[in-house]
Parts: structure tokens; C-alpha cells; sequence
């Protein structure tokens, strides 16, 4: 049992075919016992009761109407069906008229998080809806090394998080977002889990120059897809990883032939 290729196909979206994976596993694996049983009662059964770390009654709410649209979703119920009941619950929770769209109900609740002390960022993360809900942020500056020269770049360490989109509810906990870029700067996932060492590869290589080569390409080719920026940054990976040959390994895991997965593609790509 490989458990890389089993959380890839979590993120891939399609947590039905990741129970599969494990179902011949099962009678012979313990883990693959304990993963399968906690994923049906996640995902088919609605018997798993899902902690929300905080006692507002609205945070409760909204990030409850978040975790319904993923167990959608991610057991392949229709995207746009589901994004419907999303804005329907949503919209129960804001001051808005009753047409806002999910884009117009998100920029709200951006305001009402931040009233209540967190960031908030909604959005897509290809190729669902979900949002990332923190109360910290830190920042420091890097001086990044690229193909084309050397690029300063702001870092906004955030942490403590209510909420890490639909990849941390897919695997449980156990992958997640790193981080991403936005024209104002780059920001890294900080989940407490381990100290951040800033010199190692993990950070240096995978974070920074990946991250700051979409900054670069936001500028350069404002016009790129998705995939294509995912792709650019990944053979920056492979420039300055000195094991690559784990890299190639990694990504045939992450790789599925779908533009609609930009990640996944780019990894096919390369």
C-alpha cells in the first residue's frame, strides 16, 4: 500500500476512487482498515463529527456550510450543484441580498472574520471552493534565486488556522495547502507541527523559488494558465533540488492527464 498515491488521489478530488484504492488492502492492513473506516463515516456515512476550534456560534456555522460542500464535492456530486447549496447556506449567515453571488457572500464574510479577529481568504483552490481561516501573521523578507536573476520577496508566515480549504478535509489532516503567491507576497503555511527551519530544501527550494516563480510570472505572462504556471515552477524545482530523482517520483504520484487540476497536470506535464 502505498499511502503517497493514496492521499494524491485525495487531492486529486475523487475520495471514492481512494477508498478503492485501499479496499483490497483492507483484510490484511490494518491501517488500510482504520483509514477506510474513517473515511466511509466522513464521506458516506455522515457519522463523523468534525471538531470546529471555536465556540462562535457564526464561525461554527459557516465553516459547517464549508465541510457540507466538501463531502459533496469530493464524493462527486456536481460542482455546480453543490456550490449552489453552498451560497444558499452562506447567504443565511450575511446581510446581503438574497442574488449575491458566492464571490460577493465571500467578500463579506473576508469583513466579519477580520471584525473578529482572523484572516480570511476565499476563493478557489482548483478545483474547488474553500477557504483558508488564520489568526496569525508574521512577515520577513528573502532575497530569491531564479533562472532569470534574483528576486526579493516578502513571506507572510500565518498560523493558527480554523481553516486550510478542501485538501486538509480530504486527507484528514494530513496534506494541505504549503502556501501560494499573491502579488503583494508570498504566504507559507505554518501548522505547528514542526519548527520552520528556513535553510532546509523543503523551504528554500519547494516554497520560496517555486512560489516566487509565479511572482516573477504573474509580471512576465500576467496571461498564463493555471497548469502552465504550475509547470514553470516545478521545473524551478528540479533546477535547484539536488535530488531530483525524488522529485520525478513524486510527481508521477501527484500526475493525472486533467486541466482541471492544475497541480496534478503540471506534474503529468513534467
Amino acid at each position: 500500500m502505498d499511502m503517497q498515491k493514496f492521499y494524491s488521489i485525495c487531492l486529486q478530488g475523487n475520495v471514492l476512487k481512494a477508498i478503492e484504492y485501499l479496499k483490497p488492502f483492507e483484510e490484511k492492513n490494518e491501517e488500510a482498515s482504520r483509514l477506510i473506516k474513517e473515511y466511509e463515516a466522513r464521506f458516506l456515512k455522515d457519522q463523523q463529527s468534525d471538531e470546529i476550534n471555536s465556540e462562535d456560534p457564526w464561525i461554527q456555522d459557516v465553516i459547517s456550510c464549508y465541510f457540507r460542500y466538501f463531502r459533496s464535492v469530493l464524493v462527486n456530486h456536481p460542482v455546480e450543484q453543490a456550490e449552489d447549496q453552498l451560497n444558499l447556506s452562506l447567504s443565511e449567515l450575511v446581510t446581503l441580498p438574497k442574488d449575491s453571488s458566492l464571490d460577493e457572500i465571500e467578500l463579506e464574510l473576508n469583513k466579519i472574520f477580520k471584525e473578529k479577529g482572523y484572516s480570511y481568504l476565499g476563493g478557489v483552490t482548483s478545483p474547488f471552493r474553500g477557504p483558508y481561516i488564520w489568526k496569525k501573521t508574521s512577515i520577513k523578507t528573502f532575497t530569491v534565486t531564479l533562472p532569470d536573476g534574483e528576486q526579493e520577496v516578502v513571506v507572510y508566515f500565518i498560523s493558527d488556522f480554523l481553516m486550510l480549504s478542501w485538501a486538509h478535509f480530504a486527507t484528514m489532516g494530513k496534506r494541505h495547502t504549503g502556501g501560494w503567491a499573491k502579488p503583494e507576497g508570498l504566504y507559507y503555511v505554518d501548522n505547528g507541527r514542526e519548527k520552520i527551519d528556513i535553510n532546509s530544501i523543503e523551504f528554500q527550494v519547494w516554497f520560496l523559488k517555486h512560489e516566487a516563480q509565479h511572482l516573477s510570472d504573474y509580471i512576465k505572462f500576467p496571461d498564463l494558465s493555471g497548469s502552465d504556471l504550475e509547470y514553470r515552477a516545478k521545473l524551478v524545482e528540479l533546477i535547484y533540488n539536488p535530488h531530483a530523482h525524488c522529485l520525478i517520483e513524486k510527481f508521477l504520484n501527484q500526475s493525472k492527464d486533467d486541466k482541471t487540476l492544475p497541480h496534478s497536470y503540471a506534474a503529468y506535464l513534467t
